[in-house]
């Protein structure tokens, strides 16, 4: 992945340089200021995304293309990230924290800052920013010939009147997101993108806890009341097809591994899980699909199905008057593409960290985490005690790693899976002529490395358990259930499929998670990752696994955990 030389400038150092008059300050900062308010020890890299992307269009034209492992430096005038790190610090009452929040103000002012990156003085206004530059209190400033060019990019000829400005911002941020690229794959022909309505449901009574603020300052307490809820089922999950899913995969990495698509394109973002929906269709006698304009398409052309949720400009377009052939015409106008900015693992998981915030929740016995008689270190393998505990999992992969000569050679094996000629594929080529070379210092170091990070982690509560890391979605044969189209007239095969649809549901309290490469109960515990919070975890029941439907359409998706659609499970794990 091509990547991006962007400044990082520390907000406080450029606020040293302000000038003040009549209560309104100015920065202007000639070269010399301009390094010297830059972050010591930042990288001053980004890794390629859609809005670099859109800034080269603007800059260099549609025919510019951007090449892999390229470090790109033509925007190192154009776009840098500021650093408020602790300038809107509430706790901060002091004069010189005012003093900072009144020159973080001013530098939001169309006037900007003007900075001079050795190209000559610009002027610059203040930008977009995604979610974790957000977290890390980081903005874009942009150089002011091209925020309006940028802004008719981003927001695809549409021009907003009142609306909601933290999702305007967020959804515009999201240009943002690290994301590799795909061209080439024909996205915009007609019917290959639709948009769905998601399902909802009204849960009536349900047992809400939360907590509220008490007469004294700084004090909460709990309340406990019902509440009638309405969820969106599916959100932020679509389908895409099966043949439509090898094309993408294909063009993205050269081979067809992967199930599950985490996607961005302009105000659409989401997952998108492989499924032979046209097949099942097919079964069911539905030749057409409605989407959420009224409109139908033919099931054999439509390649990508998204739900209303992962379309953030449904009511935007239709403020513009704008039609979804408008959006897909603006779409091609600037050259946007769709980005992918995460995969389905190709490898089954073993094995999942816990974190200590986990551990915090959990109310155990001493023996349930290690049993006291147990050894401090180990001469044979912990797999080889019968008995169960917490740390089971982390003290055996730390005795593979240090002392099991079996488990050695295989994890340097799995390097033949790597491309020739990577220094994985030779190692493990090396070891499959000569065994002993295990012992020499370039495969002893990594194995020691390996063991080391286990033995860090576990230092700090992050401990390994049987389990894995999915994508959470709503049961997709539902999804495909709502696609199918009611007849008067069906063929006894078609109504018969039907009829095992529509009796095929799974209970509320149990999930579906096909390929576990892992021994586990009849039940499982589910968690949010990151988890952050105490109650961010529910227990439920494993789904049946004699279940030929969800075998046949969704039993490839090894990398997904489905629930009851009509689940609090999203909002029970936050």
């Amino acid at each position: 992945m091509a990547t991006y030389q962007i400044y990082e400038l520390s907000a406080r150092a450029v606020m040293s340089y302000a000038s003040e008059k009549n209560g309104v300050y100015t920065f202007a900062l000639n070269r010399s200021a301009t390094e010297h308010s830059k972050v010591p020890g930042a990288k001053h890299e980004q890794d390629s995304c859609a809005m670099f992307h859109q800034l080269m269009y603007e800059l260099q034209g549609n025919r510019w293309r951007e090449r892999d492992e390229e470090k790109i430096t033509a925007l190192s005038d154009v776009l840098f990230y500021m650093d408020f790190a602790g300038i809107f610090d509430r706790r901060g009452t002091g004069k010189t924290q005012r003093t900072r929040r009144e020159k973080a103000r001013d530098m939001f002012r169309p006037q900007g800052v003007t900075l001079d990156f050795g190209s000559g003085p610009q002027r610059y206004m203040s930008f977009e920013r995604s979610a974790s530059m957000s977290r890390q209190s980081r903005l874009s400033f942009i150089r002011v010939d091209l925020y309006e060019p940028m802004r008719r990019r981003i927001m695809m000829n549409m021009e907003l009147g009142h609306c909601q400005l933290s999702k305007l911002y967020a959804y515009n941020g999201l240009m943002f997101s690290s994301g590799t690229r795909v061209d080439g794959i024909r996205i915009d022909r007609k019917h290959r993108v639709i948009v769905i309505n998601n399902p909802h449901k009204k849960v009536e009574r349900m047992p809400v806890i939360t907590l509220q603020k008490g007469e004294e300052p700084g004090t909460f307490h709990r309340v406990e009341t019902l509440e009638d809820m309405d969820i969106t089922c599916f959100d932020g999950v679509g389908l895409i097809s099966k043949e439509y899913a090898e094309t993408v995969d294909k063009a993205l990495c050269g081979d067809h591994t992967h199930t599950s698509f985490q996607i961005r394109m302009p105000y659409i973002k989401g997952m998108l899980h492989q499924v032979d929906f046209k097949d099942f269709l097919r079964r069911s006698g539905t030749q057409t699909i409605l989407d959420i304009w009224g409109k139908t398409h033919p099931v054999n052309s439509v390649d990508i199905i998204l739900t209303r949720s992962q379309f953030k400009a449904y009511g935007w377009l239709q403020e513009n008057h704008m039609t979804w052939e408008d959006y897909w015409d603006a779409f091609r106008e600037y050259n946007h593409a769709l980005y992918i900015t995460n995969l389905s693992k190709t490898e089954p998981e073993e094995l999942v960290e816990l974190n200590y915030q986990f551990l915090s929740t959990l109310s155990i016995h001493p023996e349930e985490f290690r049993p006291a008689d147990l050894p401090a270190g180990w001469n044979h393998s912990p797999v080889e005690d019968p008995r169960q505990w917490l740390t089971k999992a982390t003290e055996t992969a730390y005795y593979n790693f240090c002392a099991n000569d079996d488990y050695r050679r295989m994890y340097f094996r799995q390097g033949l899976r790597q491309p020739r000629g990577s220094r994985a594929y030779i190692m493990a080529r090396v070891l499959e002529k000569n065994p002993s070379f295990i012992r020499e210092p370039i495969y002893a170091e990594q194995l020691d490395a390996q063991a080391k990070k286990i033995l860090k982690g576990y230092a700090v509560g992050r401990l390994l358990v049987p389990g894995d890391s999915r994508f959470l979605s709503g049961d997709l044969l539902e999804l495909m259930r709502q696609l199918i189209a009611p007849r008067i007239l069906q063929m006894p095969r078609e109504r018969a499929f039907c009829e095992q649809v529509q009796r095929d549901f799974f209970a509320e309290d149990s999930f579906f998670a096909p390929g576990a490469a892992y021994k586990h109960r009849d039940s499982c515990t589910l968690l949010r990752n990151p988890h952050i919070a105490r109650n961010e975890e529910l227990q439920l029941s494993v789904h049946s696994e004699g279940d030929g439907l969800r075998q046949q359409y969704l039993g490839h998706l090894t990398d997904v955990v489905m629930v009851s659609a009509d689940s609090l499970a999203a909002e029970r794990l936050g």
